[in-house]
C-alpha cells in the first residue's frame, strides 16, 4: 500500500532532470529565446497597429467628454477641439 521506493531515490540521480512540464522544467532555456520573443513582439504591433488606425477612424461620440480623453489627439471626428 504505498509506502515503497519508486525509483526517485538518491541512488537515481536528481529527479529534477527528469520532469516534464507544459513550461518546460525548473531549468527552462528555450534555444534562441530572445530572437522568438523579438518576432512574436514584431508581429503583435504589426497587427495591433492597422487596428488602433481603424479604431480611431470609427470612433464617434454624441457627447464631449467631461474630460479630455487622449484618443482625441488623432481622432478625426472631433470636430474642433475646443470646449
Amino acid at each position: 500500500m504505498g509506502g515503497g521506493e519508486h525509483g526517485h531515490g538518491e541512488a537515481h540521480g536528481d529527479f529534477r532532470a527528469k520532469v516534464w512540464s507544459m513550461s518546460g522544467g525548473p531549468y527552462c532555456r528555450p534555444k534562441h529565446w530572445k530572437r522568438n520573443t523579438a518576432i512574436a513582439m514584431a508581429g503583435i504591433v504589426l497587427i495591433c497597429i492597422p487596428i488602433a488606425m481603424k479604431s480611431a477612424e470609427l470612433e464617434q461620440r454624441p457627447h464631449h467628454p467631461v474630460r479630455p480623453i487622449p484618443s482625441q489627439l488623432w481622432c478625426k471626428n472631433f470636430g474642433n477641439k475646443e470646449y
